[in-house]
């Protein structure tokens, strides 16, 4: 027999049939997701209108005191004036150009991720993009998590080539929405950067005195922005409680006693930061995006996206065709988050929490095996 028929097929080649049922898989149910806008945009939007509303209530009391429960403005107040635009804009208009500006995002994202794992382009872009919480932000509900997830995966590649501005000026940014930059302040803590703490601190400073006059000049928005989140808190839960990709919501809903939430989110909490501590750079930085979404006492489906800077890590690490095979079953898995009403849990908590206790477990290994 010929050698060269004999011989095995290479890694790369025996992954393009599985390469091109991931594509058609993604495609597919991005088209599919994505042709609910217009049903969407019909029924007001998603949660876009919130953010139209807050643009309309920019610059007055109003913003943190609403007149109307739905229009509760949760981000920073500083943030709502990026979103003045769009409030004189027809609803259809803007809630299009949001989805068209997230989609962008999530693909720029992937470039980045791309050269910072050393990720083929084309599947990490697609993967960024066509997954299908990515899409459902985008286009269904008009959320802004693709945005967290660009601005999140800069702050890595700025981790990974020590460049202080790269790393902080994203993070900074970030604070938009604090339960996305928290996680990476805590890492800059943990990992003792000075430099980048006081650029994030510089901007932070900036958050606060932009909430002056978008708050109609309150000088202490924070206590209102507190007492707005507070007040709506336990009702969130109740209402999203089924979508909960984080350890917080998925324990009150289990019914587990507050002492007993609190003890568990702690325990893991200070195990993260210990494998934090021991990571490089690029993981320590994916992992904290992966583990703050799993601390998060406030992460549903939508937030999933910020998984993808581990699950680029995490495919980086693998050769071919096992590479292809773990983004397949990522991909596969994430429209079952659409089943959650019906499941009373979201199985993106899987990848969520399943991937941040497995990270740990590899991580802190050889500690335990050591203790043993």
């Amino acid at each position: 027999m010929n050698a060269s028929i004999a011989a095995p097929l290479h890694p790369r080649v025996r992954a393009m049939p599985l390469r091109s049922l991931l594509l058609g898989w993604s495609v597919a149910v991005a088209v599919l997701i994505a042709s609910g806008s217009v049903w969407s945009i019909a029924h007001g939007g998603g949660d876009w209108r919130v953010f139209v509303a807050a643009g309309s209530l920019a610059g007055s009391r109003a913003l943190l005191d609403p007149p109307q429960a739905w229009q509760s403005f949760f981000y920073l107040p500083g943030a709502a004036w990026a979103l003045v635009p769009f409030a004189h804009l027809p609803p259809s208009l803007s809630f299009v150009m949001n989805a068209v500006f997230m989609l962008a995002c999530a693909a720029a994202a992937g470039v980045v991720a791309s050269r910072t794992n050393a990720l083929p382009r084309t599947t990490t872009v697609a993967m960024f993009v066509l997954w299908s919480p990515v899409v459902y932000a985008a286009t269904i509900i008009g959320q802004n998590a693709p945005f967290g997830l660009l601005l999140a995966q800069l702050s890595i590649a700025g981790m990974a080539t020590r460049s202080v501005a790269l790393t902080a000026i994203p993070i900074g940014l970030l604070l938009y929405k604090p339960t996305y930059a928290l996680p990476f302040i805590g890492l800059l803590v943990l990992r003792g950067r000075r430099r980048e703490l006081g650029v994030v601190g510089g901007i932070a400073l900036g958050w606060f005195l932009l909430g002056v006059p978008a708050a109609g000049g309150d000088w202490a928005w924070p206590a209102a922005w507190l007492r707005l989140i507070a007040r709506f808190a336990s009702g969130d839960l109740g209402v999203n409680g089924a979508f909960a990709i984080g350890l917080p919501g998925l324990l009150a809903r289990a019914g587990l006693g507050a002492t007993a939430t609190i003890g568990i989110i702690a325990l893991v909490a200070v195990a993260v930061a210990v494998a934090l501590r021991r990571a490089t750079a690029i993981e320590a930085g994916s992992a904290a995006c992966l583990a703050g979404l799993a601390l998060s006492p406030h992460a549903w489906a939508y937030d999933a996206v910020l998984a993808l800077p581990m699950i680029g890590f995490a495919a980086a690490r693998l050769s071919e065709p096992a590479r292809t095979r773990f983004l397949l079953a990522v991909a596969l898995a994430g429209p079952l988050f659409f089943l959650s009403p019906l499941l009373h849990v979201d199985p993106l908590a899987a990848i969520v929490v399943g991937g941040t206790l497995a990270w740990l477990a590899l991580r802190l290994r050889p500690a335990t095996a050591a203790i043993g």
